[in-house]
Formats: C-alpha cells, structure tokens, sequence
C-alpha cells in the first residue's frame, strides 16, 4: 500500500496517428474517483520541443492511496493504451512522498532536459518511486511525468475535455452553439471562438478521441458551458492546468540569453523598416541595449499580429517575445507577441503655449516657461507619425493562431479554490 498521497505522471501515450494521454487520464480519473486529491493535472511543456507529438502535454493524477495491485492495473491499462509509433516513448511513474522537483518542471516547460539531467533526478527520486517504459531503455517520456507530478502553481486555468463515445465517427461542429456559448460565459472562458473567421476553436481535427475541449478559469462554469452545447458524451473530464499562463516565456535583457528552443522576452529597437516576404511574413530587424543584432519574424498565419508588425517602423522601441529558432547565424524569434514601448520621434521643438500659443523659454535643462501666461512645460515637444498602433497596447495572434501556453491579453485569473468532488457530482 502506498500513502502520502500517490501520484500517477503520464507522457508520450500519443501519436501522430491517434490516441490521447488525457483521455487515459480521464479514464483512470474516474477508476479512482472517490480518492482524488485534486483536478488532474494537464501540463503544456516547453512548445519548441522539437521531438514532441501533438499538444506537448504531460498528465498527473494525485490520489489519497493506490495498493500494489492497483499499481500493477494502472501500469496494465496505460501500457496496453499508449501509442508506440515512430518518435514516442510512452512513459509512467508512480511517485510517493520524496523531495519536490519543481526546478526541474520549470525547466522542462521552458528550456530543454537533458538526459544526464533526467538520471539524475530519477536517483533522486528512486526510493519513492516506480517507473514504467513501454520502449525499453525510451526514457524520453519520464520528463513530462516528473515535470507534471511536481509542477508548482503559481497560476492554473482549467479545461473541460469531453470525449468521443466511437472514436470513429466525425466530430460535429455547432458553430451558431459555440458562439452563443461563448458570449454567455466569456471572458472566464476563452478561446473558443475566433470571431474574426467565424470559427469555433473548441474542436480539436487529430486523429484522438476528444470531441471538444473549453478552456476557463472556473471549472463550474466549464461544465455549465458543456451543457450549453446539447453535447451528449458518457465521459468528459476537468483537468487543471497551465495553458493561457504564459509560463513558457522567459524575459531576457539580450539576445546573448536567447538560447534555441526557448521562448524568451526582450526588449529592442526596430533598425529597419518592416520586410514582408512573398508569402506574407513580415521580417524585423532589431537590436537589444548591448548593440546585439537578431530579427523578429511575424508570420501571416499570426493575422492581427501579423497586420500590426507590418505598421512598425525604423527607431520604435519595442518589447517581443516568441520562441528562438535555432541553427541560424543570427537570433531570430518567431514572434508570439508585440508591445509598442515607444513610437519613433519625427522632430521635437521648443513646446508652445496652450493659451497664448507663444513659444515658451528655457528655464533651465528640460523645463520651460511662458512669460506671459506663467505656463510651465517639462521637456521639449515631440512629434510623432500617426500610425494605427497603440502605445503599450498587447499585440496577439488571432485566435486560430493561439498556442496552447499563450497567455490572452484579457484574462482575469480567479483565485477561488476549487474543489473536484463537486464538479464531477
């Protein structure tokens, strides 16, 4: 008998060609119903992985005890279900008690592990825990299930996974339904409509058992919006997770620490004027405070983003962030994001009255005064071309464009506790 609780870590069960870790996350959710200690976790991993599957995601179920024998039925069941075609190494661990690895989640949400990382970290883990490979000596998988296991939360969002009754049938796609759930329950949930194609999103187009997945803050209003749809399915799941948190991107102050496969931050000044390639993509050239050179590339599939990269323009000062592609002589960001800091100034002069309209004099360095209204002004006029872009403002994808850990402009997180046993009642 295991105590203190148990947790189950599940990973790389999926492949290109069909099957879906949360859905035997769902599966064994249910199993053990009456002993779960939380949601089940659903954890996004770094998304510039490049020998990931699909969503990247990883799976962690905690539950107050598991026997022996039921360790043996869950090994059973997840072994016999995970997809082992091509590139993936369907991995589980049972873990019990032991010392937090909460460096090592962070850092597989947004760097890479690397092998000698991940032994050690299994040595250190090995008197309370218990893995299974379905590739022997494949141990790829086991990141995403330590990672999962111990992710610490300093944010969560939720996601109601409903699921197919026969993997085999077509997935229906009620638009006029979605639309009309969605403006009953947002902003607490979101991305489940792209208004701007007149497009629900909430339905995933793999080859995996999920009919439709709603994302949100509150799990309640997750499962009033699944009634919404009319939907019947017999088995769908709340899984708490870290999309729409932005935990993958890291801020940097150069492209010195923009290291590849990493989503990073940075602020920079725009030194030349947008290049659109033929296919649509707009290329900026940029440089960080150190004088490092790299480019920001927005590409058209990005829509709104895209547009808005195309109004930027030689001297602005700006803040970007997307993920480092790799094997490139200079650092280039595939953009996921913009904040226009500071527009290009044209020209400034010395500022004129407001009343008297007069130009005002120099007092001393920076403050200015008018010697017939006694106005005072700091700092000299600036001028600025009007461009259609907002100072400060978040710039994002569309919503087709939205990845999984994107964080959207307007999200409100809710910080009630939230409890599973009264969710799933």
């Amino acid at each position: 008998m295991c105590e203190l609780p148990v947790w189950i870590g599940i990973d790389d069960t999926d492949s290109y060609y069909g099957g879906c870790t949360t859905w035997i996350a769902a599966k064994l959710s249910y199993r053990f119903k009456d002993r779960l200690v939380d949601f089940p976790y659903l954890i996004r991993l770094n998304p510039e992985i490049p020998w990931k599957t699909r969503g990247n995601g990883a799976l962690a179920i905690g539950l107050s005890s598991l026997t022996d024998k039921e360790v043996e039925e869950v090994a059973s069941f997840v072994m016999a279900t995970a997809r082992d075609e091509g590139k993936t190494n369907p991995s589980l661990l049972i873990s019990w008690g032991g010392e937090r690895q909460e460096r090592f989640a962070i850092k597989a949400i947004r760097d890479v592990i690397t092998k000698r990382e991940l032994e050690r970290t299994l040595e250190k883990i090995g008197p309370t825990s218990k893995y299974f490979l379905k590739k022997p000596g494949k141990m790829r998988g086991l990141i995403g299930c330590i990672a999962a296991i111990n992710h610490p939360w300093s944010d969560a969002t939720y996601e109601l996974i409903a699921y197919r009754d026969d993997q085999n049938y077509e997935r229906p796609e009620f638009r006029d339904d979605v639309l009309w759930m969605d403006s009953l329950t947002a902003p607490v949930t979101f991305a489940n409509f792209d208004r701007e194609v007149g497009k629900p999103l909430i339905y995933p187009h793999g080859p995996d058992p999920v009919l439709f997945g709603i994302r949100g803050e509150d799990p309640r209003v997750l499962k009033a919006a699944m009634m919404m749809l009319g939907n019947s399915c017999s088995l769908w799941m709340v899984f708490k997770t870290n999309q729409g948190t932005d935990e993958h991107v890291v801020g940097v102050n150069g492209f010195g620490l923009a290291y590849p496969y990493t989503t990073v931050s940075i602020e920079a000044r725009v030194v030349s004027n947008p290049t659109i390639t033929p296919g649509g993509h707009v290329v900026i050239d940029i440089i960080d405070r150190d004088g490092n050179s790299g480019q920001a590339v927005f590409y058209r599939q990005t829509g709104n983003l895209n547009r808005v990269a195309r109004r930027l323009m030689k001297g602005d000062l700006v803040r970007v962030w997307g993920g480092v592609r790799p094997e490139t002589q200079r650092k280039v960001i595939n953009g996921q994001g913009l904040v226009l800091i500071a527009p290009k100034i044209l020209y400034d002069e010395v500022p004129s009255c407001p009343f008297c309209h007069r130009k005002m004099r120099q007092v001393n360095a920076g403050r200015y005064i008018c010697d017939t209204c006694k106005v005072q002004a700091m700092g000299r006029a600036r001028f600025y071309l009007k461009r259609d872009i907002i100072v400060n403002r978040i710039y994002q994808p569309s919503a087709s464009a939205f990845k999984h850990l994107m964080k959207p402009a307007g999200r409100r997180p809710i910080r009630t506790p939230q409890e599973i046993k009264s969710v799933l009642s």
